[in-house]
């Protein structure tokens, strides 16, 4: 039995790929969670190649998988999908409850990046502009690191940036290192290690604000356009729980007055009533089993 594997689309006439009598096709997507509405909904952002190959793949897949019933409505009402949808939960997200490996894997990415291991790590990762504007970007990272040295009573504070790898060989993005603070971890080949490590997630409208909430640890969201960066969202901003700055001023006064017990009580309500999750940290052996039944 052979098995293709794959987090994204295929195209069968671009990459000569075509699934085989007794081969099975596994879709694991690349998301969970999402803020911005996609495939169906978004037909008039991708294109008539895009929805031409969504559609001939969603045709020979066997198998997509969920984290949350959220995304199980979304595979079923919005991929051109009609097959087997696995609720295993999302394997990328079982790191976050292998908790003990969390501490080597700071002192590892620390040691990469010549950063005190007893640094408290807030990491910035906001998703791409399609203009690739560097403006939605531009915080004053003294004015906040300020704000987080009180509010982590240490001056040992550091910003791991992490743009999206759209931006890569793109965009001169050195404007938004003139701050001894910061750190450009943007090549780093594993978002989900740098969660792990950071204190704190600040970010705009990227679903890694919902993968980071399975860390207990606070999340804020920074998005001075919001106005103008609009394709469609699944949630209303109001209802996330996670507070929202629309300048610099509200982003340090979010920092200011955090209220954790809130957030952790905003989140669980969130997560359990509108996201519906159901990750474990189990979700690789579940794929594994479904993998060994069709083997047999």
């Amino acid at each position: 039995m052979l098995i293709y594997i794959t987090n994204c689309r295929t195209d069968a006439y671009r990459y000569y790929w075509k699934k085989r009598p007794q081969q099975k096709y596994m879709m694991l997507w690349h998301g969970g969670v999402a803020l911005k509405k996609i495939e169906k909904d978004a037909e008039q952002h991708l294109g008539f190649t895009y929805l031409s190959k969504a559609k001939r793949d969603s045709k020979m897949c066997d198998l997509m998988i969920s984290g949350c019933k959220a995304q199980t409505r979304l595979l079923k009402e919005k991929f051109w999908y009609k097959g087997e949808i696995l609720e295993s939960g999302i394997p990328r997200s079982d790191i976050f409850f292998a908790t003990d490996s969390h501490k080597e894997m700071k002192e590892r990415i620390c040691k990469e990046y010549e950063i005190s291991t007893g640094s408290r790590l807030v990491l910035y990762a906001p998703t791409f502009r399609r203009n690739r504007s560097l403006e939605p970007y531009r915080i004053d990272w003294s004015r906040t690191v300020a704000r987080l040295r009180d509010f982590y009573g240490t001056e040992n504070v550091k910003i791991l940036l992490r743009l999206h790898p759209n931006m890569l060989n793109k965009v001169d993005i050195s404007p938004l290192l003139n701050d001894p603070s910061v750190v450009d971890v943007t090549r780093y080949h594993d978002m989900q290690e740098l969660l792990c490590i950071s204190d704190m997630l600040i970010t705009d409208y990227s679903s890694s604000m919902f993968d980071f909430s399975m860390l207990d640890k606070p999340c804020i969201l920074y998005a001075t356009d919001i106005r103008e960066y609009d394709r469609g969202y699944y949630f209303n901003f109001e209802e996330l729980p996670y507070p929202l700055a629309k300048s610099q001023e509200e982003l340090e006064s979010i920092i200011k007055d955090f209220d954790m017990e809130g957030y952790r009580h905003d989140v669980k309500e969130f997560l359990d009533n509108k996201v519906g999750l159901f990750e474990d940290g189990k979700a690789c052996r579940r794929i594994a089993e479904w993998m060994k039944s069709k083997a047999l």
